[in-house]
């Protein structure tokens, strides 16, 4: 749910003297951190800014984000509000966060001192802890050998591993005293709050991931919106009133205790209108959650666009055809009351009016909205879709063309699509670019498209065109993991395609066609099928597709529908795009040293311009005094928490 590796000022450790990092561990400003202070918090926050859904590991940072973030703004002196809305918002989590980790989390919250803890919370510093146990209980219950956090202090998984209990004695927060208190709170600050205040914007940081650093206003706004519009994707058709009641609280929680005082503003102008509030009163079903989570998010949207901070941003969704202007979601203006978009009840008529929405155009927000944040059969799953390779290893020289195709069983498009590509499919491929001869290695793999309302492990599968369809995914994708060798189940592709409304009774007559034997396909579709669409189901939803034929090559944009030069842009993707599999290697090692942007490049700059100030004082003054605290501090810790786990 979280990553490890960190750097510190942009140096890697690895740079670094024993020496250095020593003295480096006396300094007490800090705008990032290095592996001995975040380690298990990881790069979090780091924004994902694709138009995918969030799996398990985006989600967990979101969340954690989230809690953390809050906790770390909170006043220094809670009042009951304060101390209730944050309440609820970790309680939100036992209650909403969709897979197994509400499970974890519940069990974890629900212990007897855990509750306590939480329940006597009654300053910031209170919060801070409370999270940072929390935090530390899911990885020691998670990761048994991962070191907790802070990793100065090397604390136990065993006294963190509430679920299931061990027989040991718990890390009890009300222990905690002196400099073994302050230390963690000052790891916990330091890693999420940011230099200057949340009202500060790192510029252009969408650009590169920003690993390490605290949280900025657009990093804290994006997990919010992505725990929201997650959770509510997910609720059951049917909420339970718990459920309901911690959906709403979450709401609360933003306009009374949001850690950016500018946005908790904008969000107290509109929160309490009263047609706003009759919404959210009303909320009942899963489409209702979405739907208000949707409405309240265009609406801070809108109030963006119109003060001039987000010119670009339109109004999601933007098909065309449903006509959404500013207007529908101006709250508060002077004319809100008449020109806001209700949505508790659909438009009497078949067509959508300026204040209300007809039940097809509803239904096709909350599919926008669904496709945006929801994976088809959760977030609990391998969200992977591989079969044998069809190709021998390439050599390290040659380069490698990865064509990615999703389809559904029985659309028509891609049937065309698939007659025109099958016999050019091969595992060498080679073209002309500009008058020069290319070759590579084909890394080709076909997706099937297709809702799962139930989960990975029991799935509910529905396919666009009907149980027939399924029926023949299940058998096109058994030829695919039994007869991946030079691509030989594209020829029962291409066959069962010459007619899809013959699919799946064509079966028997392409099984010999492709010389497959029929009995392994069905045995297969009878016993893995299930599986396997499922998988297929879930990665496409998790790449963001929803329209088939849809072609990607070499992870570049989707391509919707087979243009006519599709062959031409093959080629062009090998000559710009293609890498050699010693090259793919190599960007791989280079990924984990990510170029920044100039902003952080600026970070960088003052925070070795400070820590060479700091050093060459502490080299010319008083090393020797630096080193002789360090070792005390940390011997009077270890005494400390020697002590602690003792009682």
């Amino acid at each position: 749910m979280w990553l490890l590796h960190a750097h510190t000022l942009g140096i890697p450790s690895s740079l670094l003297s024993p020496r250095v990092l020593l003295l480096l561990a006396c300094l007490q400003a800090a705008t990032a951190c290095d592996k001995g202070v975040c380690h298990d918090y990881g790069n979090v926050p780091s924004l994902d800014k694709s138009s995918r859904p969030p799996n398990a590991r985006v989600l967990g940072r979101e969340t954690w984000t989230v809690l953390h973030t809050t906790a770390a703004y909170l006043p220094d002196r809670l009042s009951s509000s304060d101390a209730d809305n944050f309440r609820n918002l970790v309680f939100s989590v036992t209650v909403l966060y969709p897979g197994e980790g509400r499970d974890l989390i519940a069990a974890i919250v629900q212990d007897a001192t855990m509750k306590e803890e939480i329940e006597a919370m009654a300053t910031a510093e209170d919060a801070q802890l409370v999270v940072w146990k929390l935090h530390n209980c899911v990885t020691a219950h998670l990761w048994r050998q991962k070191t907790l956090f802070p990793p100065l202090l090397d604390l136990q998984a065993a006294y963190f591993d509430l679920v299931p209990s061990r027989g040991l004695k718990q890390f009890r927060l009300k222990h905690l005293s002196g400099e073994l208190r302050q230390t963690i709170l000052r790891a916990i600050k330091t890693r999420w709050v940011i230099a200057g205040g949340l009202e500060v914007t790192r510029k252009h940081w969408n650009k590169q991931e920003v690993e390490n650093l605290p949280p900025d206003r657009k990093m804290l706004g994006h997990a919010y919106w992505t725990y929201m519009h997650t959770v509510s994707v997910y609720l059951p058709e049917r909420p339970t009133p718990h459920q309901l009641a911690a959906f709403r609280a979450i709401f609360d929680a933003i306009y009374h205790i949001f850690p950016c005082p500018v946005c908790r503003g904008h969000f107290h102008l509109f929160y309490h209108d009263p047609i706003l509030q009759r919404e959210l009163a009303a909320v009942d079903t899963k489409h209702g959650a979405i739907m208000f989570v949707w409405k309240l998010h265009n609406i801070v949207t809108t109030d963006g666009i119109r003060r001039g901070d987000w010119p670009h941003r339109k109004i999601f969704p933007q098909e065309k055809h449903l006509k959404f202007n500013l207007s529908q979601f101006s709250v508060p203006s002077p004319h809100s009351a008449q020109d806001q978009l209700r949505i508790t009840s659909p438009c009497k008529g078949k067509h959508s009016s300026a204040t209300c929405l007809s039940s097809r155009d509803g239904y096709e927000v909350i599919a926008d909205v669904q496709a945006r944040w929801q994976i088809e059969g959760g977030i609990d799953q391998p969200l992977e879709d591989s079969a044998p390779a069809s190709c021998p290893p390439p050599t390290p020289s040659l380069k490698i063309l990865r064509l990615d195709m999703y389809v559904m069983g029985k659309c028509p498009w891609c049937a065309k699509s698939m007659e025109k590509l099958a016999d050019n499919i091969t595992c060498d491929f080679q073209c002309s670019y500009r008058g020069k001869a290319l070759e590579a290695r084909m890394d080709f793999r076909i997706h099937m498209v297709g809702l799962n309302n139930g989960t990975y492990r029991h799935p509910w599968l529905k396919a666009i065109h009907g149980p027939s369809e399924l029926v023949g995914e299940r058998l096109e994708l058994c030829a695919r993991q039994h007869y991946p060798k030079n691509y030989q189940y594209l020829r029962f592709f291409k066959c069962m395609d010459k007619d899809v409304k013959k699919i799946p009774m064509m079966a028997p007559e392409c099984a010999e066609e492709a010389e497959m034997d029929l009995n392994v396909l069905v045995g297969c579709a009878n016993m893995e099928g299930e599986r396997l669409v499922a998988s297929s189901y879930a990665f496409s939803s998790y790449m963001g597709i929803g329209m088939t034929p849809t072609f990607v090559i070499n992870g570049g944009k989707p391509i919707v529908g087979l243009p006519s030069n599709f062959s031409e842009e093959l080629c062009f993707q090998l000559a710009t795009t293609s890498v050699t599999l010693q090259q793919a290697r190599e960007k791989d090692i280079e990924s984990l040293y990510p170029p920044q942007d100039r902003t952080d490049e600026i970070v960088q700059e003052t925070s070795v311009w400070t820590f060479v100030a700091f050093f060459a004082v502490f080299i010319c003054i008083a090393p020797l005094a630096c080193i002789i605290a360090r070792l005390r501090r940390r011997r009077a810790l270890a005494e400390e928490r020697r002590a602690l786990l003792r009682s």
